[in-house]
């Protein structure tokens, strides 16, 4: 019985591939080693890398350096993003050092992949469906799971690389959804949280996300529905109404702006304007009570001056995202943006971060404060040495902040209990049952 150690890199989309794949490799024989129980050297190395942005491939540049230094014997085998867009990198960096390479479309063949080692060095090319997540060996806690519905993007956003790796956008059936959600149900998941490139561009046959999310309220056994990566310029009237409206549908929305000024929008190829962002905004905190946003703006695009910069900072004071991520521009290499006139020099990029950051770091902190003495639905995560962490439906799993819960009551992991905020801690809550 050969044994696999995983690292996956990258996003929740990403971690859907690495389960999948670890669900193949361990019904075909092989063990898996858990990388926080073990630090038993494998057999193979198997390594699912991102590329979004540059820091990321260097992040999967550096990971698979460490695996082919580890030594004992170890095979490795690299697969995802990065080896779909750019296979040649990793054979001039590691030669044979890395034993085979899995694209982000071979990730159903990586049994045989990981048998024949040595024999696969391409990559296959986008599918023309979009593919099942079944039978996946979760690495998320059991609670709580991540329901791809749709694959690849039409947007072309002008600094992004995913359609030129994913393709083209393709919905996923809705009876496989279900089907998906069902079996994620029925092994322990009270949370899911829906993802895609881009879930609002949902649509199979007559089936869009309204009609998508009514459906998936009807699972039994199911109690949080969070729905992440939002894009702006396709929100319907029908699409908050069923927010508002579905019980388990969580009143929190993922929604990347990327910005604010129109000159940028335009630049960035965004396909929606300030006043139309400004609008939505306004019309989901309206019609959705209680609701959380969080957002992602990035900073230092081509030709983004100050005003432009001043402009964002403006409107973030105004309409004060509660999770809000910001990221300096990438220069990424075959994206329309990385020939664009105007590169923004490093050290103003980077100081526009930090003002950005220190802005949401004050107005989260405020927000927080507001919340003492307040009750709000937890889900609890993990057990701490002084009780329980959780987080509140306003905080989505690896990204947002927690709520430490003391009590004297015995809870599970997955328990969705009532709690009162007693107090703050920086970004995380205090509270108790």
């Amino acid at each position: 019985m050969k044994t696999v150690r995983c690292v996956s890199l990258g996003c929740p989309k990403n971690l859907i591939d690495t389960e999948v794949m670890l669900g193949k490799l361990s019904r075909a024989g092989y063990r898996i080693i858990d990388e926080a129980k073990s630090n038993d050297i494998p057999d193979i190395w198997l390594i699912n890398t991102c590329c979004f942005i540059k820091e990321a491939e260097n992040e999967s540049l550096d990971v698979i350096k460490q695996a082919v230094k580890s030594g004992g014997g170890s095979e490795v085998v690299v697969a995802g993003c990065l080896v779909q867009r750019n296979p040649e990198l990793i054979r001039r960096k590691f030669g044979k050092g890395v034993r085979a390479v899995a694209g982000v479309f071979d990730r159903d063949n990586i049994v045989g992949i990981c048998g024949g080692l040595g024999v696969n060095r391409a990559v296959s090319k986008p599918a023309r469906l979009c593919r099942e997540d079944t039978r996946r060996l979760r690495v998320t806690p059991g609670h709580f799971a991540y329901l791809r519905i749709a694959e690849g993007c039409n947007n072309r956003c002008s600094y992004c690389v995913i359609p030129s790796i994913h393709g083209a956008y393709r919905s996923k059936r809705p009876e496989i959804i279900i089907k998906e959600a069902k079996e994620l149900v029925a092994n322990g998941v009270r949370e899911l949280n829906i993802i895609a490139q881009d879930t609002t561009s949902y649509k199979s046959g007559r089936t869009e996300l309204p009609e998508l999310l009514a459906m998936l309220n009807r699972i039994s056994g199911l109690k949080w529905i969070r729905l992440l990566y939002t894009h702006p310029a396709h929100y319907s009237k029908r699409l908050i109404r069923a927010v508002a409206e579905l019980p388990k549908v969580v009143k929190y929305l993922d929604l990347p702006v990327q910005h604010i000024s129109d000159h940028i929008l335009k630049r960035m190829c965004r396909r929606v304007s300030k006043e139309q962002v400004i609008d939505l905004i306004s019309d989901l905190r309206s019609e959705i009570p209680g609701l959380y946003i969080r957002s992602t703006v990035i900073v230092g695009f081509p030709g983004e001056t100050k005003d432009d910069f001043r402009e964002l900072m403006d409107s973030l004071k105004q309409v004060r995202f509660e999770r809000l991520g910001a990221f300096r521009y990438s220069r990424e290499p075959g994206t329309p943006a990385s020939r664009l006139s105007g590169q923004v020099p490093d050290k103003v990029s980077q100081a526009r971060l930090d003002e950005v950051m220190r802005l949401q770091q004050s107005i989260a902190f405020e927000h927080n404060q507001k919340l003492i003495g307040r009750k709000i639905d937890v889900i609890i995560d993990s057990i701490s040495d002084n009780g329980y962490i959780g987080r509140t439906y306003g905080d989505a799993p690896e990204v947002d902040g927690n709520i430490f819960i003391k009590t004297g009551k015995s809870l599970k992991a997955g328990s969705i209990i009532r709690a009162k905020v007693t107090g703050v801690k920086n970004y995380d809550l205090m509270g108790i049952v």
